[in-house]
């Protein structure tokens, strides 16, 4: 492996996170907004806020507004790989985009709510069998 490439256990770790993530918010909400997670230079994995104020010209897809915000991350180094998941309601799958230098695949996660609790009803969220493609890398 060269340097700024990551193993396949950082890589689980990272799509690991996004997924729990992306579970706990559909079962709480229903729904979620994109989610981002990164793996810092560090070792350490953290979930971003992003607040992204430039104009939308609504060409351009919210998966590659968020690769434009993370490509200067990666290029100074100071993350080794980013998930980035979204949420895909009428098909009931997450997508979630995996990117290092040395990996770039989409992850789809189909899913079914079900729900729990005869007075307290809660959602339960089940996952299907996971299907992974290559994908461009349009942030290392």
């Amino acid at each position: 492996m060269s340097e700024g490439d990551i193993d396949q256990g950082q890589l689980d770790r990272l799509f690991t996170s996004a997924l729990e993530a992306a579970v706990a918010r559909i079962e709480k909400d229903g729904h979620f907004f994109p989610l981002i997670f990164e793996l810092r230079a560090s070792g350490v994995i953290h979930n971003l806020a992003v607040l992204d104020l430039a104009p939308i010209n609504g060409k351009e897809e919210v998966q590659d507004r968020l690769a434009t915000l993370l490509r200067p991350r990666a290029e100074s180094g100071k993350i080794h790989a980013a998930a980035i998941i979204t949420h895909r309601p009428d098909e009931k799958t997450f997508c979630v985009q995996m990117r290092a230098s040395n990996y770039s695949q989409n992850i789809e996660v189909p899913f079914k709510i079900g729900i729990e609790g005869l007075i307290k009803r809660r959602r339960r969220v089940t996952l299907g069998d996971f299907s992974a493609s290559e994908a461009a890398n349009a942030i290392f």
